[in-house]
């Protein structure tokens, strides 16, 4: 599966009412290998894989399975643009696959609104699925400015590659895949410590503070082992880093002014799409002088 496939978007509540910019880039770099996102009707939350999930597993499993089943309506299988809610609808087909009697107590709430959960819906991570199926050679045949040896700090974070035993597709603690993805495209993967750290936002709204104190030893470590720039893969991660910034840099009384793509952003560029094609007005951290440095033909 890859070029020329049709798949229902789930695209999460963070993208849907704070960074549509962020489905339209997706939107935008898949039309590029004639991939149809069509948009999934009547979905929820996924539900988050932190909060709903510690509090009532089982209603966030029924939340799930109601997603899942709404996704199989038409057969195709289902894209996810955040590692959340990537991770939340494999935990669920893992877990009630494992758990048949379990499905059914979630089965027997389904029914009161006409449904019943099957397991088997395929779910792609947008950013895996570019790995894996569109594949390195496709990508980089694709491009066409290269980003010319640009340093960058790529941020995984917590749900993107855990848990691994479900997820399988990369070592949770030393991550080389999407590294070769961005390397592909002529800019240069800084290697720093704790990369792996989560970026604070499941903690954001009970404790504000040690939430900043993440994104800002994250952005420290990544400043000071060169990063120009950082590359996400997950909506939630982008507020973190993107629109959090300034409030860390007034906070500690720093400067890091490191523009945040997310990861079809950064594919984007290396097509030639405009910075207007991916709406990069849109980003709280000015990020047009650094495209601007790189491909000064697009401005």
């Amino acid at each position: 599966m890859g070029e020329g496939s049709s798949f229902n978007l789930y695209s999460g509540c963070s993208i849907r009412t704070r960074l549509p910019h962020l489905e339209r880039t997706t939107r935008t770099v898949f039309e590029k290998f004639g991939i149809h996102l069509f948009e999934l009707e009547g979905a929820s939350c996924c539900p988050e894989p932190v909060g709903m999930k510690g509090l009532n597993q089982e209603a966030w499993l029924t939340l799930s399975a109601r997603n899942l089943t709404l996704a199989r309506t038409n057969s195709l299988p289902l894209m996810t643009l955040c590692s959340g809610c990537c991770n939340t609808f494999l935990e669920t087909e893992h877990i009630l696959d494992q758990g048949p009697s379990l499905r059914r107590r979630i089965n027997h709430t389904l029914k009161k609104i006409g449904l019943q959960y099957s397991p088997g819906l395929m779910v792609e991570h947008f950013a895996r699925f570019i790995f894996e199926k569109i594949g390195l050679d496709r990508l980089t045949s694709r491009v066409t400015d290269t980003w010319k040896g640009l340093p960058v700090a790529l941020h995984h974070g917590c749900h993107f590659l855990r848990p691994s035993h479900i997820i399988d597709f990369d070592d949770p603690e030393n991550p080389t895949k999407l590294e070769q993805l961005i390397s592909g495209l002529g800019a240069e993967v800084v290697d720093y410590p704790r990369k792996m750290l989560c970026c604070g936002f499941p903690i954001q709204t009970t404790d504000t503070d040690l939430s900043l104190r993440l994104v800002y030893e994250k952005l420290k470590l990544m400043k000071t082992y060169g990063a120009r720039a950082v590359i996400v893969l997950c909506p939630s991660c982008y507020l973190q880093f993107d629109l959090m910034q300034r409030s860390i840099e007034r906070k500690f009384e720093v400067s890091f002014r490191l523009p945040v793509f997310y990861l079809t952003e950064f594919i984007g560029l290396a097509f030639g799409l405009a910075p207007s094609d991916l709406c990069l007005n849109f980003h709280r951290v000015e990020a047009l002088s650094i495209v601007r440095e790189i491909f000064p033909i697009k401005i």
